[in-house]
């Protein structure tokens, strides 16, 4: 039988990329597997001084330096094993060197595997620039602090709040002196109050921290920080409370989730047939060969359903082509409708032929649900004058089941579903053969 085959084109809805070129954060997107640029935003591209186009592809080491692709290195190993990875770095870049908040965000495909990740840099250079300005010079302390643009607060030894610049009273929607006095706690949700204790614990033995974090904001809703803390200890080495900057990265946050529900739409575009809105061919054989992967360790049975409309060509050629892709359609709602396990797959799998996969469904069950299909199918009552069985749309299936095995292919099985739609056809078609 000459079967179609069907590529679904590439979605052309990216807007939610195009944004990223508005902001002034470093955006990359890039194959955990390959290290290769999937995507890049105008901000990484003019720090590197290379046209967009000419990085997106490259490996990681062909972009950035040697050191930094090194000391890249050991956090791409966290961030491939499923973890949110944070670090701060001294980057040597076209504009200069600059200090980064560096960010890495997997991905994870339908199986739970580490695909890909994204890289967001911000740019904290004042902030360093003023951490270091601090340590050297306390007689300008006060004005740094005010002029910095990052949030900072300083708290005692019972956890009061003693000292807020305007940055942070504004990042928070307060006054200073509504802050001044105040447990560091009301900045904290209830959640979060017993880490908290732990990094509190932590800064009482002299240990610096720096991770993310959101804080209650004065109307109770949540705003997504940077906070870096610092241990004050005293000429005994006694603490005696924490100096903390916070780096606003709100906006970044709420970018990085619209960025994975716009991953995500492209994802689940790429494996769904635009018309049927079914899986598509590429989704059901990478989840055959995983399927059969894991049920032929256990020689669990598998079931197939192959199943073809009857004389689709006469009824294009008498009612066009668009009566034929509504009538794919209400096809494909019919069949779905007919599959109720969770485990079971249903797919166009091109042109006018579907297949359905039943992982741990016999032969007896995998018949009735094929009869059940072809009921349904010709009780539509779509008009076929095409047809030479029907006044009605048909379908003809065929089934096969067998025990899965490591030595064993599952195309072979799939082989064996065709031929028995074969013969269902060229026995008088509506109807189920084995």
């Amino acid at each position: 039988m000459q079967r179609k085959h069907f590529v679904l084109k590439k979605a052309s809805n990216l807007k939610p990329f195009f944004l990223l070129d508005n902001i002034s954060a470093y955006v990359a997107y890039i194959d955990a597997t390959t290290l290769r640029y999937k995507f890049v935003n105008n901000v990484f591209s003019k720090a590197y001084n290379i046209p967009r186009e000419q990085i997106i592809g490259k490996h990681m080491n062909e972009i950035l330096s040697e050191k930094n692709f090194q000391n890249a290195l050991k956090y791409i190993s966290s961030v491939k094993k499923g973890k949110n990875i944070a670090y701060e770095y001294y980057f040597n870049m076209h504009m200069g060197k600059r200090w980064l908040q560096v960010d890495y965000v997997p991905e994870f495909d339908t199986n739970g595997k580490v695909c890909s990740f994204i890289v967001l840099g911000s740019d904290i250079t004042d902030r360093k620039t003023a951490e270091e300005k601090l340590q050297k010079s306390e007689a300008r302390y006060r004005f740094m602090v005010e002029a910095a643009n990052e949030g900072i607060l300083i708290i005692g030894y019972d956890l009061e709040i003693t000292f807020v610049n305007n940055k942070l009273a504004f990042m928070l929607g307060y006054k200073i002196d509504e802050l001044i006095g105040q447990s560091l706690k009301t900045l904290f949700f209830e959640e979060h109050l017993e880490d908290l204790e732990r990094k509190i614990q932590e800064r009482m033995q002299g240990k610096d921290a720096t991770y993310e974090q959101y804080l209650r904001k004065k109307d109770n809703s949540k705003h997504w920080v940077t906070l870096s803390a610092k241990a004050m200890m005293d000429d005994q080495n006694n603490y005696v409370g924490s100096f903390i900057m916070l780096t606003d990265i709100h906006e970044m946050k709420i970018l990085e989730e619209q960025l994975k529900a716009a991953i995500k739409k492209l994802e689940i575009l790429s494996n769904v047939d635009g018309l049927t809105k079914l899986a598509n061919r590429r989704y059901f054989d990478n989840t055959v060969s995983l399927e059969y992967a894991n049920l032929a360790k256990h020689k669990e049975v598998l079931s197939f359903i192959m199943i073809d409309i009857d004389f689709f060509k006469s009824l294009n050629d008498y009612y066009g082509h668009l009566t034929g892709d509504d009538c794919l359609k209400q096809v494909a709602k019919a069949l779905a409708q007919s599959v109720s396990h969770a485990s079971h797959l249903i797919a166009r799998y091109g042109g006018e032929e579907f297949i359905c996969m039943l992982p741990k469904t016999n032969e007896k069950d995998t018949e009735i649900l094929a009869e059940k299909m072809r009921s349904a199918v010709e009780n539509l009552h779509i008009d076929n004058k095409g047809s030479k069985i029907s006044k009605y749309l048909t379908v003809s299936l065929g089934i096969v089941t067998m025990n899965c095995s490591p030595e064993e292919d599952v195309l072979e099985l799939i082989g064996s579903a065709d031929k028995a739609l074969y013969r269902a056809k060229s026995s008088g078609r509506n109807k189920v053969c084995k």
